[in-house]
């Protein structure tokens, strides 16, 4: 049982997995394998992942493939299943460990007091040299449901850091086994589980990546995407919609938006407008939950128009 494993998914980014594995092969601490996840990737003319991993030849290093594309979170879960690790990193494929980078790690959770923390997280650096999560995590602070809920409360921007989770948290708690996004899984985690915070920076994320999740979806990609975000955000709000409300007003409100919006671009309004009513139940006064529901009057593709520009302008700024 080595005490890391690293769970690396990869979709057409074969170029760019190269590069996270070299750090993870050079690190000088020992005791670690890697599960490679392939979604079944479907470019043709893109770097094979299985090949990059056969040509580093290091037996630490497997490959799996999907036979058909499922998303994110299910590559996730099946080098989970495949995984002999004491601790699992999140680390995706174009991520970069510093050179210290495991031992930093390992020296952080081993010198943990508390016997009952199952989530470690630690701070990113991007390649523009910004940190995140911004603000930045508090040094030896430990979450609770609560104070998870009142950190997302109060982040910014800059949201992401790396996750390094005991094994038998997933026993009970899985990534999405569909196409969902990772919110539902973090908030689940956080609701059974303690997290500790590491200030110290271990990896390198990049910006490289045309295709990378944080990128700006353009109309077309946010009709595609509304069926689906719509009926994951009504689950998140039934399963933590009363614990947001108290102890993270502002991202409780920010998922009703959602909800009402992603339901409209659907082609769902009477949905969309009962979401819409719930926002304004709690901000009555708020010009941009009026906007949500005069959104309300337009066809869906008119709202997924008006939905990429703002998302581009927010971008620029």
């Amino acid at each position: 049982m080595p005490y890391f494993t690293l769970v690396i998914p990869t979709y057409n980014r074969g170029h760019l997995l190269e590069r996270a594995l070299r750090t993870c092969i050079a690190q000088g601490f020992t005791d670690w394998e890697a599960v490679v996840v392939d979604d079944a990737s479907s470019d043709a003319s893109a770097v094979d992942a299985g090949d990059v991993v056969r040509r580093l030849g290091d037996s630490r290093v497997r490959f799996l493939r999907h036979e058909r594309n499922q998303g994110v979170c299910a590559a996730r879960n099946t080098a989970i299943e495949a995984a002999r690790g004491r601790w699992l990193i999140f680390h995706d494929d174009d991520d970069e460990l510093m050179p210290d980078g495991l031992q930093l790690l390992h020296d952080a959770i081993a010198s943990s007091a508390a016997e009952d923390i199952r989530r470690h997280v630690f701070a990113y650096r991007d390649d523009l040299g910004r940190i995140s999560p911004e603000p930045p995590l508090h040094d030896g602070a430990v979450w609770d449901y609560r104070g998870y809920l009142q950190w997302v409360e109060g982040v910014s921007t800059r949201t992401d850091f790396l996750n390094v989770i005991h094994r038998d948290v997933f026993d009970s708690v899985l990534w999405p086994t569909d196409r969902s996004r990772e919110e539902i899984f973090h908030l689940e985690l956080a609701r059974r589980f303690r997290t500790q915070c590491h200030a110290v920076v271990a990896s390198i994320i990049h910006t490289d990546a045309v295709d990378r999740f944080t990128a700006v979806p353009g109309r077309d990609r946010l009709l595609q995407m509304a069926p689906h975000l719509a009926t994951q955000w009504m689950r998140l709000l039934d399963e933590h919609g009363s614990a947001l409300e108290a102890w993270a007003p502002r991202t409780y409100a920010g998922f009703v938006r959602s909800t009402a919006i992603n339901s409209y671009m659907a082609g769902k309004r009477g949905q969309g407008l009962r979401y819409a009513a719930r926002l304004l139940r709690g901000r009555p006064f708020a010009p941009n939950a009026w906007g949500v529901l005069l959104l309300g009057l337009l066809r869906p593709r008119a709202v997924g128009a008006v939905v990429a520009r703002a998302k581009l302008r927010r971008a620029r700024e």
